[in-house]
């Protein structure tokens, strides 16, 4: 299929994965794995460490090259050969474990940059749009305030502004709350659950069991580079399918 080909009848998807396997030289971090992701659809993935599930996130903006399989991204394949992978990265927003911001640019700076390398926008629009994206986050105080100044849930509220700012049709969140001390964590999932009540597409890695269960539309889990179930909140959480997601609940929901 040609770069840029639209899927059939993928009105209502954002993403499409089908058969996406990864290996690193002989060990296998996916297999096979299907999954559709709806429009406005909030879909949180968890499991056991090592289970695939951050893999799972990179192959879908191409941060991991599949081994075998295909991803469509609102219609466009990005396994397709010739594809402009950097013109397509556009469209996902990526929230990283890791802050990942630039220690010597403001709260304003580090969203501002993203729209002025990415989009090319004009400095007056850019900064609009930075300081817009910095209030849907709850930082309108912060503007100026550096890395530094801030705290870690701060901080990661300012990478979820960048990748707000460039307006894409679906957020990436890998484990946004995993650097973060206990007491940081519900303002960034705070923040999160509005986007979502705000019709934002996502994929949520985490293993904030309570909040996948208030926020998710869907819950897959998955195990070992596969997904074992997928469902509802409430049908996985008090009437999982399989053995080893009841395993996993049992022991995770105990803590």
């Amino acid at each position: 299929m040609p770069a840029g080909t639209p899927v059939a009848g993928s009105g209502d998807e954002v993403v499409r994965i089908q058969g996406l396997s990864k290996s690193y030289g002989t060990t296998a971090a996916l297999h096979a794995v299907n999954l559709t992701v709806r429009r406005g659809e909030a879909v949180a993935i968890i499991g056991p460490s090592g289970s695939g599930k951050s893999t799972l996130l990179r192959c879908i903006n191409r941060l991991e090259e599949p081994t075998e399989g295909r991803i469509f991204v609102d219609g466009l394949d990005l396994t397709a050969r010739g594809v402009d992978i950097n013109k397509a990265r556009r469209e996902i927003g990526f929230v990283f474990q890791a802050f990942n911001l630039y220690p010597h640019l403001t709260a304003q700076g580090n969203v501002r940059l993203a729209l002025r390398l990415v989009l090319r926008l004009g400095s007056a629009e850019a900064t609009a749009r930075a300081r817009a994206a910095l209030d849907q986050v709850g930082l309108s105080d912060k503007y100026a305030s550096y890395p530094s100044q801030l705290s870690g849930g701060q901080q990661q509220r300012v990478g979820i502004a960048r990748a707000l700012a460039l307006e894409p049709k679906i957020m990436l969140f890998d484990e946004p709350t995993s650097a973060l001390d206990p007491e940081l964590v519900g303002e960034v999932l705070s923040v999160i659950a509005a986007m979502r009540d705000r019709g934002m597409t996502m994929v949520i890695v985490s293993h904030e069991m309570q909040f996948a269960r208030q926020v998710a539309d869907r819950v897959v889990f998955m195990n070992e580079g596969s997904i074992v179930e997928e469902n509802t909140p409430e049908e996985l959480f008090t009437r999982p399918a399989k053995q080893r997601t009841r395993d996993f609940l049992a022991r995770v929901l105990r803590h």
